[in-house]
């Protein structure tokens, strides 16, 4: 008699599998969480919350800081192969290209994963950056560690938090994030729950002009736009 039987409950036992994808799931609705927490959202033993938090952890899906756990690296890149919004990509290509070409700089698209923004497309400049973001590079602390950059004074983060109340100016950060570095990014709202950004890097002599400024919030207003129409069958 198997242990479904012996129980009495017709309900299939979990697999392992399905309880690690339920616990990532978990983890990406909580943004991070202690081991209390995360079982209390799944609703798994507490033993098996930790079981899997560590074996996840071993292969690069969640970390852990200070005693919580987030979704790690390597949910984070497979998740920039797929935005929030699935027409993104093909959205967005010609308005960014543009916006390269028409100003010179580093153009780069950003969207929300996990509470945490995600580098999803970035465009080369004519001019060299000190430091250049890369696709699948995430906007917090820890991702940006290996540039040098200070997220707290990146545009693009900012960017990210004012898309969220609503506040779609553009954020400029002259040479704030590193003294090289000048960043300029316009919020982005891509639905009704998720964000993103686009943003613009130039060598910090080259300065901020205010048609910089215009061109970048118009390219983010050209997305969302875009968006917001119904895809073509």
């Amino acid at each position: 008699m198997d242990a479904t039987s012996r129980s009495g409950d017709s309900e299939p036992p979990r697999s392992v599998l399905g309880e690690a994808f339920a616990l990532l799931g978990c983890l990406r609705r909580l943004g991070s969480g202690r081991v209390s927490e995360v079982q209390h959202e799944c609703g798994l033993p507490r033993t098996t919350v930790s079981r899997l938090l560590v074996q996840l952890e071993q292969a690069g899906a969640v970390e852990r800081t200070g005693g919580r756990w987030r979704l790690g690296p390597t949910v984070m890149e497979l998740g920039s192969e797929v935005p929030a919004e699935p027409r993104l990509r093909a959205v967005a290509q010609r308005p960014l290209v543009e916006l390269a070409k028409a100003t010179g700089g580093l153009v780069a698209l950003s969207v929300d994963i996990a509470g945490r923004g995600l580098v999803v497309d970035v465009l080369p400049g004519n001019h060299p950056i000190a430091v250049e973001p890369r696709p699948g590079m995430t906007l917090y602390e820890d991702g940006l560690a290996a540039t040098g950059l200070r997220a707290g004074r990146l545009a693009a983060v900012r960017a990210h938090v004012q898309a969220h109340t609503g506040d779609m100016r553009p954020v400029i950060d002259a040479g704030g994030a590193d003294p090289r570095v000048n960043c300029v990014a316009a919020p982005l709202r891509l639905s009704r729950s998720d964000t993103g950004a686009v943003w613009l890097m130039l060598p910090v002599e080259q300065g901020i002009a205010e048609h910089v400024v215009s061109a970048t919030r118009r390219t983010a207003g050209r997305i969302a736009t875009e968006l917001s129409k119904p895809p073509v069958p």
